[in-house]
């Protein structure tokens, strides 16, 4: 079995001394399965044995957590759980967990997604474990590190450009990022290199709608395809998924507004869009509005994260 990858973020945790719990918050909670992943490799990479649990909520109610836990297993050395998101507990499960990480079995090893910056705070007197809770881009920069190791490890060059480009098309779901990168890897073979095109090619774009098209659309002031494309997204989007989508427009019209400065261009568009103004000024006003739409989604507003971006979307668009 090949090593799983180990972002320079997860780095420090999977290399040094094992932790009774890792605790992700905010959007770090996606990659808590590839955290899980590289632990269990590092100790199959020792010659230790090692296993991985998923545990769901469900499972959490009807087995006895601790008892589980305490129990020794005569067959393998570590043992990695990975719990359902802390956010989802019910109380009987919460109280026995807190109380078994007051003095957990040093063989057993707790990756706890946790979404919610309440369900956070359960952990803050806990002693020994790892906490950390990242932001958007550096999800996305995690995902993009495990990718260019990943095909590293194949003997192909992905660029850390066409790597950002990958986390940003199909999301930051790990299991999902981690199959259309293996279809990538796959359809790529015979190549030596991989890069947007072929990422375009074989990857299949995260939800219903594709970021970059909407950041076009937003530079080109295209009301009606920008709001289509939107509304489309938000009839099966969660909170988290416009935090996505935020950082995703905002790195198409960062890198949109780089290639114009590159060329010394103040207009433009991407390759097989109709013309339209692109002007440094249209997108510093967009970043502007993303940033205070982001703001508006972490609460305060009152209002629901769809209302806060199409309200955005409606005063960039007017």
């Amino acid at each position: 079995m090949k090593a799983s990858p180990v972002p320079s973020m997860f780095r420090s945790w999977v290399l040094g001394d094992p932790a009774p719990a890792y605790v992700l918050g905010g959007e770090g909670a996606r990659l808590a399965e590839m955290l899980a992943e590289g632990l269990v490799s590092r100790f199959r990479e020792e010659g230790d044995t090692a296993e991985l649990v998923h545990w769901s909520v469900s499972d959490l109610e009807r087995e006895s957590p601790a008892g589980t836990w305490r129990s020794p297993s005569f067959f393998i050395r570590w043992r990695v759980f990975l719990l359902a998101d802390a956010g989802e507990w019910k109380k009987g499960p919460r109280k026995e967990i807190l109380s078994y990480l007051e003095s957990p079995e040093p063989s057993v090893l707790l990756v706890v997604p946790c979404s919610d910056r309440k369900a956070r705070s359960l952990f803050a007197s806990v002693r020994g474990i790892r906490s950390v809770s990242p932001g958007e881009e550096d999800v996305v920069a995690a995902m993009a590190d495990f990718a260019v190791s990943l095909a590293a490890g194949e003997g192909k060059s992905l660029c850390g450009d066409a790597a950002v480009f990958l986390a940003r098309w199909v999301g930051s779901d790990f299991p999902r990022f981690r199959s259309e990168m293996g279809k990538l890897l796959a359809f790529g073979a015979a190549k030596g290199e991989i890069g947007e095109e072929e990422i375009r090619e074989v990857c299949v774009a995260g939800g219903m709608v594709d970021p970059f098209k909407l950041a076009d659309d937003l530079m080109a002031r295209d009301r009606k395809s920008c709001l289509e494309k939107f509304r489309r997204f938000a009839a099966g989007a969660e909170t988290g998924d416009y935090h996505a989508l935020v950082g995703a427009i905002a790195w198409s019209v960062r890198r949109k507004l780089a290639g114009d400065a590159k060329q010394g261009k103040g207009t433009g568009m991407r390759p097989g869009r109709k013309g339209g103004p692109s002007s440094a000024a249209r997108g510093a006003k967009i970043l502007t509005a993303l940033s205070r739409i982001d703001r508006n989604i972490k609460g305060g507003s009152g209002l629901t994260p769809e209302q806060v971006f199409e309200i955005g979307l409606l005063k960039l668009l007017g």
